[in-house]
């Protein structure tokens, strides 16, 4: 299976269908639907991000160009330090395209975004209870660090 990864610039005919896929992970990971509040915050986010040079967009697409994945990062700046770090603030792809090393392509393409801005270190949030996701990023090279407590 062939599987090509692109930079989503100001080609927003791409943003309907990667609401889409965030549904589907809000469905699978949160057990809910996207409401048309979050729906327009996240339309909002995406472009944002593919017009800032602060921010990556990266979208998977399978050899007859359906979606298939996407992934979004981020730079922030550490304002004691005042250095700048990464994030990768989204992936997901769908069960079916899974352990064919798409989400791996797709980290590698913003992790190399993120090298080229000069964004060190690269942080990852991962919720406690999945497991299967915080086996994929120890597996791409990260490493837990600590934990992030919330009143929620």
């Amino acid at each position: 299976m062939q599987i090509r990864i692109e930079q989503l610039s100001d080609d927003r005919r791409f943003i309907p269908e990667i609401l889409g896929l965030w549904n589907e992970n809000c469905i699978e990971t949160a057990e809910c639907e996207l409401s048309d509040e979050d729906k327009a915050a996240i339309q909002n986010q995406l472009k944002q991000y593919s017009q800032s040079e602060f921010g990556m967009v990266c979208v998977a697409f399978d050899e007859t160009s359906k979606l298939v994945g996407y992934g979004l990062a981020s730079m922030k700046k550490d304002l004691v330090i005042q250095e700048c770090y990464g994030q990768i603030d989204e992936l997901y792809v769908l069960p079916e395209y899974r352990r064919q090393k798409t989400a791996r392509a797709i980290v590698e393409k913003l992790s190399r975004w993120l090298q080229y801005k000069n964004a060190s270190p690269i942080y990852v949030f991962v919720d406690l209870d999945n497991k299967l996701a915080q086996d994929f990023w120890e597996s791409s090279g990260l490493s837990k660090e600590f934990y992030i407590m919330s009143n929620n």
